[in-house]
């Protein structure tokens, strides 16, 4: 049985609501569903209530390993929320952010090793054959295995494509998007507010009020040592991404 990915799953339904299913598409129509696609994303991400997505912030988690300074970061990254921390140590200090250029000084003044205090966040180099990444750096150079972990920001997602097929936001917000990218088809096809864009707010409603069951009331002091914020970066969501290892 063949697998339907979301990409497939919101063309077919738009292609329902127009009436001309994909096969049938001309390049205006393929551009003009592509265009509410980016729409129907963007209303949910940056949404009427001003709501901040728990699912655009997921956690990263690293295991360091010893003499290994760069880490490749998800495609997804944006920047981190704060400083990074060591997952369930309260001995050491959070690791704080530093430009680039400094932590590079630093770096050529004090190359040695030992238990990571700054980092930096570099772009690695680009060819245009594959997506760009950026790349965490730690000063020292860390002489051990080190559990580290930080909730980050997701960068823009402005469509869906045959090589990243899927939403944001898991299952659960399928329904939500596929509504949302509705809404705009109807506005963009037959210029119009209608049974879509009603559909889309209730969906809109009905998903701010799953996302605010889900985080923490208090999310604890955001400064401070480990044992200071343990609180708040032990708040469950539904993505961590598990860093791997680079040069």
């Amino acid at each position: 049985m063949a697998e339907y990915t979301d990409y497939d799953l919101v063309k077919s339904e738009i292609g329902s609501f127009v009436g001309r299913p994909e096969q049938r598409w001309d390049n205006r129509t393929r551009v003009d569903v592509e265009s509410s696609i980016r729409k129907g994303i963007e209303a949910v991400i940056h949404n009427a209530a001003g709501h901040s997505w728990s699912w655009m912030r997921p956690v990263y988690r690293l295991e360091t390993s010893d003499g290994q300074r760069r880490y490749t970061l998800p495609l997804d990254f944006e920047q981190f929320i704060g400083a990074i921390y060591f997952d369930g140590d309260e001995t050491y200090a959070e690791i704080t952010q530093l430009p680039a250029g400094r932590l590079m000084a630093l770096y050529t003044e004090y190359d040695s090793t030992g238990v990571p205090t700054e980092y930096a966040l570099e772009v690695i180099a680009h060819d245009g054959t594959s997506p760009q990444h950026y790349q965490l750096v730690l000063h020292p150079t860390p002489d051990s295995n080190y559990s580290l972990v930080g909730p980050y920001q997701v960068g823009p997602i402005r469509s869906l494509s045959t090589e990243r097929p899927y939403f944001p936001g898991g299952p659960e917000n399928l329904e939500l998007f596929i509504a949302a990218c509705l809404a705009a088809t109807e506005r963009k096809f037959k210029d119009m507010q209608g049974e879509k864009t009603e559909s889309f707010q209730s969906a809109l409603v009905a998903a701010i009020s799953r996302d605010h069951r889900r985080q923490p009331r208090n999310l604890g002091q955001m400064g401070g040592r480990r044992g200071q914020s343990r609180d708040y970066y032990r708040w469950k969501l539904s993505t961590t991404y598990l860093g791997g290892t680079d040069a």
